[in-house]
């Protein structure tokens, strides 16, 4: 699980069109959404020049770019952009969040729209995810451990449900031996 940011390139982004905008899977080259392969390459030097440390892949086949940070991704297709956040405790911390305020900011300075599904919010000023994150992580981390007891519960219940046929089979096998 992983918390995920998309940026947008549609001046009339709303809560109607959002969902539906982010779900185009392969925009033409005449759509407004369409991101080309040179916007993203400018996009990576302008991230490269506020001082951001990543790895790049490339695409071979089509327009993409997967940029790699030591504990999340970015990646950029021709109709949408993503930062992907997993839910490690390391995405919390005051650098990360000014990782990706800076990262926002390029984004938005170059006329994309950001919007969090996470809030249903749209992002218009550089993002403070950190509060947002830590938030929904912790409704994360609660799920998985109700999940993780819930299912622990299950085992027990199992074995013990195991056991009691294997006794039962026993005592069986005892009394037909007598």
């Amino acid at each position: 699980m992983s918390y995920d940011i998309y940026f947008l390139k549609k001046k009339d982004l709303n809560s109607d069109n959002v969902y539906d905008v982010m779900e185009t899977t392969e925009p033409k080259s005449d759509n407004e959404i369409y991101i080309s392969k040179d916007f993203m390459k400018s996009l990576i030097e302008k991230l490269k020049s506020e001082g951001l440390e990543f790895q790049i892949f490339e695409g071979k086949e089509e327009d993409y770019f997967e940029l790699n940070f030591p504990t999340y991704q970015l990646s950029m297709f021709n109709g949408q952009i993503t930062i992907t956040l997993p839910y490690w405790d390391e995405n919390r911390n005051d650098g990360i969040n000014k990782e990706v305020k800076q990262i926002t900011n390029v984004f938005l300075n170059n006329k994309l729209k950001g919007f969090d599904p996470q809030t249903e919010e749209f992002i218009r000023v550089p993002y403070e995810f950190q509060m947002t994150f830590t938030e929904t992580k912790t409704v994360v981390d609660s799920h998985m451990n109700s999940e993780t007891q819930s299912h622990n519960g299950n085992t027990l219940m199992y074995l013990g449900i195991g056991l009691g046929i294997l006794i039962l089979g026993f005592l069986i096998w005892k009394m037909i031996k007598k």
